[in-house]
């Protein structure tokens, strides 16, 4: 099992959407949260399951009732680094300034 970190911006994303969540229905951040950690372990445990997409980052979608929901995460010395917890119709790739800014995080 990898040792993982999240960038700041990606733990904020994250607390926002279990909030979002929470104020439609509290059931529904309960099942955001279970599927968010079931895919971060997912990752920690087959970091390279997921195939490579743009500067050597990868995704997991949060399949499948939060499908449209993605972990955008890359390997950074020997260690997992979420980079975002994006939706993914919504200003792709935003998100890929924080690539540079994790190298310098972790």
């Amino acid at each position: 099992m990898m040792e993982w970190s999240i960038h700041p911006s990606a733990q904020q994303e994250h607390d926002e959407w279990i909030e979002y969540f929470g104020g439609i229905d509290e059931e529904l951040a309960i099942a955001f949260e279970l599927r968010y950690l079931e895919n971060r372990h997912r990752i920690c445990s087959n970091p390279e399951l997921h195939r490579v997409r743009r500067g050597k980052t990868r995704r997991v979608n949060l399949h499948p009732r939060f499908g449209e929901y993605y972990i955008a995460y890359m390997i950074w010395r020997e260690k997992i680094v979420i980079l975002a917890i994006a939706h993914a119709k919504r200003r792709p790739y935003y998100w890929s300034k924080r690539i540079s800014e994790s190298k310098k995080l972790f």
